[in-house]
């Protein structure tokens, strides 16, 4: 992040392939940073605090508390309070990672966010459909973090923000734990080693699209005749036979058929062609006694369909 004055000089603003273009701006507020999208002013008022997680406790034990409604800063009308439009397991992996920082006595961290989204379902669905670990990438980020503790910087502060802009692109009006996930894909700094470990595991900001739009069931289409669009087609085709038979697809078997029937076809076909493919490729995964459709299976589809 830019460095700012103390005038709260605007901070340029910044392009992303993931979500909205963002203004930010620093601000009075506790959190100390706020941002603009589209004549709104967002704030968050989500800060790590014992006393509002104290606060937070009690009024799911109670009920009784109605949503706290930050502080007018600055006098402009109209602020939308981001933590307000957590979902329950956002907020839940969000203060999770408070707590696990402050039981390590270091600041909270990329990292300590990383580790609390890992334990939510739809994260772990997504890490399962790319062939990746939870399991494994929490025991690397524990390592690592034993080793070097976390820095407080600004980049925690952008997370929400960022994860606001993607619900906002992909018409998502809550911002869970996948929007809080693709906050912090693009708000982490390029050398910080989640970006290492994101690209190890083949999770890029195009997938964590597709995927939220497709499991989210989010009413956002991509262009027609690109391969989101084509992959997302399977997707919804697969997930009948995902309920009917039991059957578990990676995203790296739909991306190969989706591949495989590039030019096999007409164009308008092709999507047609691909989810025949995975069709096929199921019922070869089932012979050999499994659930789980991978890309080798699709292979093999393609090479006895030739």
């Amino acid at each position: 992040m830019p460095t700012k004055d103390n005038k709260n000089n605007l901070i340029k603003p910044q392009s992303s392939a993931l979500g909205t273009r963002l203004v930010y701006k620093i601000s009075e507020a506790p959190w100390g940073l706020e941002a603009f999208y589209e004549g709104y002013r967002l704030v968050f008022s989500g800060g790590f605090t014992a006393r509002r997680l104290r606060a937070e406790k009690w009024r799911t034990i109670l009920n009784f508390f109605g949503p706290q409604v930050p502080k007018n800063y600055g006098g402009i009308i109209g602020n939308v309070d981001l933590y307000g439009l957590f979902s329950e397991s956002a907020k839940r992996a969000w203060n999770e990672s408070y707590r696990a920082a402050k039981k390590s006595g270091h600041p909270v961290g990329v990292e300590h966010i990383f580790l609390a989204l890992l334990k939510e379902p739809s994260v772990k669905n997504l890490l399962a459909r790319i062939k990746a670990s939870a399991t494994q990438a929490e025991k690397f980020v524990n390592n690592y973090l034993r080793l070097t503790p976390s820095a407080d910087n600004q980049t925690v502060k952008k997370i929400p923000f960022e994860a606001f802009a993607l619900a906002a692109k992909l018409h998502n009006h809550k911002i869970g734990s996948l929007m809080l996930l693709g906050g912090l894909l693009k708000a982490t700094p390029h050398d910080n080693i989640l970006q290492a470990i994101f690209t190890n595991i083949g999770l890029s900001a195009a997938k964590l699209e597709l995927f939220a739009v497709w499991h989210l069931d989010l009413d956002y289409e991509f262009p027609p005749g690109t391969t989101s669009n084509k992959l997302m087609f399977c997707l919804n085709q697969t997930a009948g036979l995902e309920r009917h038979f039991g059957y578990f697809y990676e995203l790296p078997a739909i991306e190969r058929a989706v591949e495989l029937s590039e030019g096999k076809t007409l164009v308008d076909l092709q999507h047609l062609k691909a989810l025949q493919l995975l069709v096929k490729a199921g019922l070869l995964a089932k012979q050999k006694g499994t659930k789980i459709v991978s890309e080798s299976f699709v292979k093999q589809a393609i090479t006895a369909s030739s």
